[in-house]
């Protein structure tokens, strides 16, 4: 099923995706800048040596991103609806979504950092299946933090 609010769930998708893929791209030119600069020949992405000393980095990036934007759809929530249930909606709404923009983004359409369809989903292992699955347990890991801080803070308010 589908996130209850689908319009929110998609910007909050793409503002996500868009700064982590800056995030990254901006850590590989700063090892290229400072440990090896970019190489003229042409190889594929994973062999450039700065992308390669980034892609450890890319699941990390991404768990610092996409936590932040679970709790940003979740806090908006209306209070009837069970957060837990929504939180894995989002979760596989985004893990989905972020897997077939992967597909396009970074192996169907030719641009400089393309790779092939063998390059992205086996050479880019573990870090690919790892990202996806922050990706996918953001939400959750934020609607448990919300939990947990909606009960600290119910806690220190005082009975009416």
């Amino acid at each position: 099923m589908l996130p209850r609010r689908l319009g929110a769930a998609s910007l909050y998708l793409f503002s996500a995706y868009w700064i982590v893929t800056a995030l990254g791209v901006l850590l590989t030119i700063v090892f290229a800048m400072t440990l090896r600069p970019f190489s003229s020949d042409a190889v594929p992405m994973l062999q450039v040596p700065a992308y390669a000393m980034s892609v450890p980095f890319h699941p990390l990036l991404n768990l610092f991103v996409w936590p932040v934007f679970g709790w940003l759809y979740l806090r908006h929530l209306t209070p009837n609806i069970e957060r837990q249930r929504e939180a894995i909606r989002l979760g596989l709404f985004w893990f989905l979504a972020t897997a077939v923009i992967d597909l396009f983004g970074w192996v169907l359409v030719p641009h400089p950092w393309h790779m092939t369809l063998e390059q992205f989903y086996v050479g880019y292992q573990p870090w690919i299946s790892l990202i996806y699955l922050v990706i996918f347990i953001s939400p959750i890991l934020a609607a448990q933090v919300g939990r947990v801080s909606g009960t600290l803070h119910e806690s220190r308010t005082p009975g009416v």
